[in-house]
């Protein structure tokens, strides 16, 4: 149980780690002439989004982050409290006081 909670945490953290990178992965795309995931359907230089596009991108990823971020901090806990119980079942004695 506990190798599945820290490899789950693992996952999330490079799944964070990923909806964090996706915004230089957009602007390399533009960079080097590609539509930016879609942002821009002929490039950067006839591209006709709104000032919203971006914002709403940014927005979405931020949610992301915050989901991802809470799921960890849940996952760690839940690691914590098995711990915990383990080790209670090691040493009874920790009970008592």
């Amino acid at each position: 149980m506990k190798i599945a909670l820290r490899v789950l945490i693992g996952l999330l953290v490079i799944a964070a780690l990923g909806v964090a990178l996706i915004p230089l992965f957009v602007l390399l795309d533009l960079n080097d002439g590609g539509t930016g995931w879609g942002l821009c359907d002929a490039g950067v230089a006839t591209c006709r989004n709104s000032y919203f596009a971006g914002f709403e991108l940014i927005a979405w990823l931020a949610a992301a982050l915050f989901v991802i971020a809470g799921l960890i901090g849940l996952t760690a806990r839940v690691l914590r409290w098995v711990e915990r119980r383990e080790k209670e079942r090691r040493d009874p004695e920790l009970l008592v006081g």
